[in-house]
C-alpha cells in the first residue's frame, strides 16, 4: 500500500486501529519514516518509510498480530477523527448536540469518547463546513469587488462604524442585490415584493433581511439581501431605500410590497 505523505498513512493507521477496536502509538515519526506499535505491545507493528527517490511513501514491515482485547475507550478517537466523522453526519442530518455525537459514535464504532472531545470536535467541523466567520468578515470587500468585477450592475453596500478612533472598524450592516437578479424581476416577475428577516445563529449573531418576487412559474425569485445588526424600523428604511434605487422608485413602477402575510 502506498501513501502520497506520511500525515496520509498516519491517518491511515490510527483509522485501521479504531475501527478494529485496537489502540496503536506512535513510536517513530520523523521526515521519512512512521512507525506504530500496539500500546499494550501484544506483538502488533507497521512501518511505513519512503521509496527510494519517489515521493511516495509504502508499507514496508507489517505484523498484524493482536493477541490483546478491544479498546472501547480509545485515545486514537482524537479531535480530528471525531471531527471528519461528524462532518460527514452534518452533510446529512445538520446539526448536532455534543450527546448525540457521542451516541453516535458509540453506535457506529463502538467507542465511547468524552463530552469535551465531542464539543470541539463539531466546532472543528463546523468551522470547515460553514467557515471562520471571523475571516469571512474580514474578507468582505474583496467578496464585493468580486461581484462587481462579474457582474458591473450588481450593487453591493456596506457600512461599518468606529465607536473609537483608531480601533478596528466595527461591521453594521452589508446589502447586496446581484444584476442577474435585478434584471430577472424587471423583466419576468409580477409586481409583487415579499420582505421578510430571519436570525443568524452564528458566532456573531445579527439578522438576515430579504426581498423574494414571484416569476411566472409561481416560484420564489431572489432579489436582494441584507445582513444586519438587528431589524427595526431603521434597517429596514435602509434595506428599501436601497431596493428602490435598483428597481426603480414607486413614482417610476408600482410595487406591492408584502410584509407578514399583510400588505404594506
Amino acid at each position: 500500500m502506498k501513501f502520497c505523505s506520511l500525515k496520509e498513512a498516519k491517518q491511515a493507521i490510527r483509522e485501521h486501529a479504531i475501527l478494529n477496536g485496537r489502540q496503536v502509538e506512535f513510536v517513530k515519526m520523523d521526515k521519512v519514516r512512521v512507525r506504530a506499535v500496539c500500546k499494550k505491545r501484544c506483538g502488533f507493528i507497521i512501518l511505513v518509510s519512503k521509496v527510494g527517490s519517489c515521493h511516495s511513501f509504502r508499507v514496508k514491515t507489517l505484523v498484524y498480530v493482536h493477541q490483546c482485547a478491544r479498546v472501547f475507550n480509545n485515545k486514537n478517537a482524537n479531535i480530528e477523527w471525531v471531527s471528519k466523522v461528524v462532518m460527514d453526519k452534518f452533510r446529512n442530518v445538520g446539526n448536532m448536540s455534543a450527546n448525540e455525537i457521542m451516541d453516535d459514535i458509540k453506535k457506529s464504532h463502538n467507542i465511547e469518547i468524552s463530552p469535551w472531545t465531542a464539543l470541539q470536535a463539531k466546532h472543528r467541523a463546523l468551522d470547515v463546513l460553514e467557515g471562520d466567520a471571523t475571516k469571512q468578515y474580514s474578507l468582505l470587500f474583496d467578496y464585493m469587488a468580486e461581484l462587481r468585477r462579474v457582474g458591473s450592475g450588481t450593487t453591493c453596500k456596506i457600512k461599518f462604524s468606529e465607536p473609537i478612533p483608531n480601533f478596528q472598524p466595527r461591521f453594521e450592516i452589508f446589502y447586496m442585490c446581484l444584476d442577474g437578479c435585478k434584471k430577472g424581476f424587471l423583466g419576468g416577475c409580477r409586481p409583487f415584493i415579499v420582505v421578510d428577516g430571519c436570525h443568524l445563529k452564528t458566532k456573531y449573531g445579527g439578522q438576515l433581511l430579504v426581498a423574494v418576487g414571484r416569476d411566472p412559474n409561481d416560484q420564489y425569485f431572489p432579489l436582494a439581501f441584507a445582513v444586519v445588526e438587528n431589524e427595526c424600523k431603521e434597517t429596514w428604511r435602509w434595506f428599501l431605500t436601497l431596493l428602490l434605487d435598483d428597481i426603480g422608485d414607486m413614482q417610476t413602477n408600482r410595487w406591492v410590497f408584502i410584509s407578514g402575510q399583510q400588505k404594506v
